[in-house]
């Protein structure tokens, strides 16, 4: 979709997303929103802060048991990072973007519910070395890139919805998220991404005594046009067709007026979740995805010169009571990059193909809330602690790279609720460190050598996440509200270096 029809598209929907709360005025409607706009975005945002919020959010049929109440937001959004040495150079030491989000959950009646979403971003990243394309931890590591990279220029549209309906003893709901991204740079080397990334989900819940059962299905389009230009003529660089940890495709790679790169990506998810009538009791969610993306290199080749398929499996529990909560995940990824060899033509089917990468990654964690109440105040705190463990292999050369992760976390807020006004404070702290990890790599030139190796040591070097925010929000005519929020989560590495993140946002709720 052209930029031009996007902005159009995604200015329509800004304007459209309060217009369900007009939807349906009967009476139950209106019962069930009566509570004030301060009590409805506190009782939204203690939801998200339970460790039962993600089974809200995984599934669109559970959009109908939800506890939350209607609640709109308009808001501009300013994210600042800045590192002292980029932790991972392909996303660069520093990004500054800002933008227009808007959401809205609601309740037409009791039997069904409509969302909706939208957002346009804008802002920079500096300093990006070794990495030409766009979403990079989706692709990588069949990446196309260079040494010496540069600040880029990102510009994102994306816009969704949904819509869930209680039919007997049936829930069935339908969702939809559409983004549309592109990066560029105006300095040699020039690279243009253009970015299209459709998602859609299918869901439908059934009682089943006191519990719910629910079956999703997702299915995932995606596609990146890539192309690096020169201007200047006598340029020395080299753009690399990247595969695994620091190898290169020497047929695609070198110097030229342009590089032209295509990503095609398909995947589906399949999903079955358990979830008692009302918040409090005893959830689980299984889900299995696959998603594979194709890389061609346009000039010669009508087959793919690699395809990325990626895996994962992951199963979660919770368990609510009152005000606490208990929760608990496990999941394993697998990333397996293929090569082909074509024929001299470059056209048909491929003389061989080999699956020369591959990354295993192991994830699991727990987590815990619980929150009170003090006449108009609330309080709340959330320990975690997860492990992840990741293992890549290069077939040949042999080559292998083993990072470890483990730590814990400790976060926790209060909130104060008055006739007009609501503050909100909050604090937190993460301790993480690397257990093991290992790192081999021959016959690997020198300055990937040591791109590879600088990004292993920070990855496994450990880290303290001290964090703070602070909202005031107040109640203005009717049922609207303005807000103001900052927060500021650095990271403090070993070593001495760091990273620092600042967000603010303001905006209103209705």
């Amino acid at each position: 979709m052209r930029p031009d029809a996007m902005k159009a598209a995604l200015l329509t929907i800004l304007f459209l997303l309060p217009l369900p709360a007009a939807a349906r005025t009967d009476s139950t409607a209106f019962r069930r929103d009566t509570a004030g706009i301060s009590e409805r975005a506190s009782l939204a945002e203690a939801e998200a802060e339970h460790a039962t919020a993600r089974f809200y959010e995984a599934s669109p049929a559970a959009a109908l048991r939800r506890p939350n109440r209607s609640l709109s937001q308009l808001a501009v959004r300013m994210n600042l990072r800045r590192e002292e040495e980029a932790r991972l150079q392909p996303l660069g030491d520093g990004a500054l973007d800002g933008g227009f989000y808007a959401e809205s959950f609601r309740r037409l009646d009791d039997r069904s519910v409509v969302w909706a979403d939208a957002r346009y971003v804008r802002g920079n990243r500096r300093n990006v070395r070794w990495n030409s394309t766009a979403d990079y931890l989706l692709l990588y590591p069949y990446v196309v890139a260079d040494s010496v990279g540069g600040d880029l220029t990102t510009e994102e549209y994306a816009f969704g919805g949904g819509y869930a309906r209680r039919i007997g003893r049936f829930d069935i709901a339908l969702r939809g998220d559409y983004r549309a991204a592109q990066e560029y740079r105006q300095v040699d080397p020039r690279p243009h991404n253009v970015v299209s990334d459709f998602t859609f989900r299918l869901g439908a819940d059934m009682e089943l005594g006191r519990s719910v059962l629910i079956l999703d299905l997702r299915g995932r389009l995606y596609k990146q046009n890539s192309r690096i230009s020169f201007f200047n003529e006598t340029n020395t660089v080299r753009e690399l067709f990247m595969a695994g940890l620091g190898s290169i495709l020497q047929r695609y790679s070198g110097k030229s007026g342009s590089t032209l790169t295509a990503y095609t990506g398909r995947g589906y998810a399949v999903a079955a979740q358990l979830m008692p009538h009302r918040p409090e009791g005893w959830y689980a969610r299984a889900e299995y995805s696959r998603f594979t993306t194709d890389r061609n290199y346009r000039p010669n080749n009508s087959i793919p010169v690699s395809t990325l398929r990626t895996q994962r499996g992951e199963a979660h529990v919770a368990y609510r009571a009152g005000r606490w909560s208990l929760g608990a995940y496990a999941a394993r990824s697998q990333r397996l990059g293929i090569e082909m060899v074509a024929d001299r033509t470059g056209q048909g089917t491929p003389v061989d193909r080999q699956a020369m990468y591959e990354n295993r990654i192991w994830q699991a964690g727990a987590e815990a809330t619980v929150e009170w109440r003090r006449g108009n105040r609330r309080y709340a705190l959330r320990p975690s602690v997860e492990w992840q463990q990741s293992a890549a292999e290069y077939l040949w050369p042999a080559r292998e790279m083993t990072l470890s992760r483990l730590g814990g976390s400790l976060r926790g807020h209060a909130e104060w609720l008055f006739a007009r006004w609501r503050f909100k404070a909050s604090l937190g702290i993460g301790c993480y460190g690397a257990p093991s990890g290992t790192l081999s790599l021959p016959g690997l030139a020198d300055y990937l050598a040591e791109y590879l190796t600088g990004t292993a040591e920070r990855l496994n070097s450990r880290t303290l996440a001290p964090e703070a925010g602070f909202r005031a929000e107040r109640r203005l005519r009717g049922r609207t509200a303005c807000f103001a929020e900052a927060g500021w989560s650095p990271r403090l590495y070993e070593g001495g270096l760091a990273e620092h993140n600042l967000t603010a946002a303001c905006g209103f709720l209705f």
